[in-house]
């Protein structure tokens, strides 16, 4: 046991995909939906939404600002809440409090979880969000059954034991992430090394559409504004309509809807003269929850870039542990012991990737997350002109609950 090298892949595959037909939407569109949640699961959802600020301005403080860039805050603390799972004592509590689920039971913090599962597939009739899971785990490996009954009761988890020798180990996990991403991303591993002895996977699909589309006809080559002077000529997507609007401190904001409502992106376009840097380090949960509360609809002229790009945060380790999880990753003291009863485990390596496509029929996004882990031997009726001509940062978020699915920036969308 001590010459083994466990590598639980906790891989977090969170894919939105938002298309539109040429249609009248306002007369298709269903009405937006509330969701009750209990105090608990606010709870959750707060400390969640307040994990992912902080993750973000972790990423771009240790990993830079001057690309695009994006991260999945759901995806990383789901996939942290199954590792979680896993963990004990001192191990436990530090990634307890790094999450922000300081004061909350085991139960409480898994089944809150599940509602979010379960709840977000149905809330819109013409959004299809499917969230799969599952364990994949080498059949020589003792695993503890409570960690595994407790991803299948809450994460809906389905538990597969494999030989991680046989030359088909690789395409049966791919192929699973293949079809439960609908075929967005094919692979997540290349190979299994000899040492490897789980993986937990989690697979999330959205597809809708934008409840006001964009016309392809009226997509033209803009003038697009990097921080260095340079000027780009990007495809520019235009709508009218009325929408949901802000205007911050260094920022303004506006507010777009997919389908229904429940699900929205919000983008937030500093002012001139101001960064995308000034406007996170205005992030956080206090200020969104006031931000949110204070968009009033105003009749804009909106242009937008189209942008597409993929991104890979190579830096996770420094992140959480500067977080605060920083004894998950000190083999001589973190404490997994609800995996495996011998001990001896901690987290080696955490990886993030992310990609996203946004155009005139909607957005197209995909997030991994993988934990790795080894053993030790203005007024309404005047129109805005809200000119996205400069970079910027987004959101994409269910509405209802506030629950953030993506933060990412837009620095470059040529890029």
């Amino acid at each position: 046991m001590k010459q083994l090298l466990l590598i639980i892949a906790v891989i977090s595959i969170l894919s939105l995909i938002f298309s539109c037909k040429k249609e009248n939407i306002d007369n298709t569109s269903g009405e937006f939906k509330q969701v009750n949640l209990t105090e608990k699961q606010k709870q959750l959802i707060n400390t969640s939404n307040a994990f992912g600020f902080e993750f973000f301005k972790k990423v771009t403080e240790i990993s830079g600002a001057e690309t695009n860039m994006m991260v999945s805050p759901l995806s990383v603390s789901m996939a942290l809440g199954m590792t979680r799972n896993g963990a004990a004592n001192g191990t436990l509590e530090a990634m307890t409090n790094t999450l922000g689920f300081a004061g909350m039971s085991d139960t409480a913090i898994n089944e809150s979880y599940k509602y979010i599962i379960e709840t977000f597939s149905g809330l819109d009739p013409k959004v299809k969000l499917q969230i799969a899971n599952s364990i994949w785990y080498h059949n020589a490996f003792n695993v503890e059954q409570a960690f595994i009954q407790a991803n299948q009761q809450y994460f809906d988890a389905s538990v597969t034991p494999l030989d991680f020798s046989s030359p088909t180990a690789v395409q049966l996990i791919n192929d699973w992430v293949n079809e439960k991403t609908n075929m967005l991303i094919p692979k997540v591993i290349d190979e299994i090394p000899a040492e490897a002895v789980m993986y937990l996977i989690n697979a999330v699909y959205f597809k809708g559409q934008w409840k006001y589309q964009f016309e392809k006809d009226k997509t033209e080559q803009k003038s697009f504004y990097l921080y260095n002077g340079t000027e780009l000529q990007v495809a520019s997507m235009t709508q009218h309509e009325t929408l949901p609007f802000y205007s911050g401190s260094g920022f303004t904001a506006v507010e777009l809807p997919y389908n229904q409502g429940n699900y929205v992106m919000s983008i937030l376009l500093p002012d001139a003269g101001k960064t995308v840097s000034d406007v996170i380090t205005q992030l956080s949960q206090a200020n969104w929850n006031t931000w949110s509360t204070q968009f009033s609809h105003k009749d804009i002229q909106l242009q937008l870039p189209k942008f597409k790009y993929e991104y890979n945060e190579k830096q996770m380790k420094p992140i959480l542990s500067d977080m605060g999880m920083g004894v998950a990753f000190d083999p001589n003291n973190a404490d997994f012991t609800r995996i495996n009863s011998d001990g001896g485990l901690y987290i080696s390596r955490v990886i993030h990737k992310t990609y996203i496509e946004t155009n005139e029929e909607g957005t197209e996004a995909a997030a991994v997350t993988a934990v790795e882990v080894g053993v030790t031997s203005v007024g309404p009726d005047q129109t805005y002109y809200f000119t996205i001509n400069r970079p910027f940062v987004y959101f994409i978020q269910e509405k209802s609950t506030g629950t953030i699915l993506f933060i990412g920036t837009v620095m470059n969308p040529n890029l």
